[in-house]
């Protein structure tokens, strides 16, 4: 089929500003807004978040995106006080009133595009601020997609909180999420959820994508992360309360699943002159 057509930007004409945040117990970020064609989203990876924007309150759990349109007034802070984390992109464009101040589920499919623009500002590559706009109008698009084809009163799991086709890999992924901490195998697992190895590796795969230790590991690292920021621990500490006996081999998995080391995650968390 030929194609004919001319692109012309219209969701996002202009990335402002990228950044993977942390902020420690009872942060409070003040009432502010930005110029009115300056939209920002907010997307909750930790933590809960309490947003008021417009003199209406909500809160952001673990997986659910917002995006405030320019000109609004809002606030946010950790609910009860907790620390949370987040991703912040401000940017100028042309947005879908449908697509403004309301919670949106961020499933499995789209957390990759915002770990991939997250990724792209940290490395400072030519041509960046282009790729993170191709991934932010995609982002964009299958939000407005994702609502536009909601059932009224319903809306998508977000990824945290998602089920999954079969009872048996629901039983498996709560084993792992409580058990990421011990050396937990897949004899273990499937022992634990009452199946075959083989039976459970298939279903796994197919219901999920990944196999058994790639989910394992994602459990522990996402740990890491969280521990990390908390400025506490050590590396050896933090390796092994999450489940590696060896700080090495820890390194090694976290710089492949996140694409950084430990200390450039826990730089990253937040703009540069906020860590000094």
């Amino acid at each position: 089929m030929w194609i004919n057509y001319k692109f012309k930007p219209s969701f996002v004409k202009r990335i402002i500003h990228v950044a993977h945040k942390g902020k420690k117990r009872n942060y409070t970020q003040s009432t502010h807004d930005h110029k009115p064609n300056v939209h920002e989203i907010i997307y909750v990876d930790y933590g809960e978040l309490i947003l008021d924007i417009n003199e209406t309150s909500m809160v952001l759990n673990p997986s659910e995106a917002i995006i405030i349109p320019g000109g609004s007034k809002h606030s946010f802070s950790g609910k009860e006080g907790a620390p949370f984390d987040f991703m912040n992109i401000m940017f100028e464009g042309k947005i879908k009133e449908s697509l403004l101040c309301k919670k949106i589920s961020v499933t499995r499919n789209y957390i990759n595009l915002f770990e991939r623009m997250k990724q792209e500002s940290i490395q400072e590559m030519p041509d960046g601020y282009e790729i993170i706009a191709c991934y932010l109008t995609e982002l964009l698009i299958h939000f407005s997609r994702q609502l536009s084809s909601a059932i009224p009163g319903k809306s998508d799991e977000p990824a945290y909180n998602q089920r999954y086709r079969s009872e048996i890999v629901n039983r498996a992924m709560s084993v792992i999420a409580n058990s990421y901490p011990t050396q937990l195998d897949l004899k273990q697992l499937s022992k634990a959820v009452g199946i075959s190895i083989p039976h459970l590796r298939t279903l796994l795969k197919k219901e999920t994508g990944e196999n058994f230790t790639t989910i394992l590991h994602k459990h522990r690292i996402s740990a890491a992360k969280h521990l990390l920021r908390e400025e506490t621990f050590s590396i050896q500490e933090i390796s092994s309360s999450v489940g590696y006996s060896s700080s090495s081999f820890f390194f090694k998995v976290f710089r492949r699943l996140t694409g950084m080391t430990p200390k450039a995650y826990f730089l990253s968390l937040g703009d540069p002159s906020e860590r000094g």
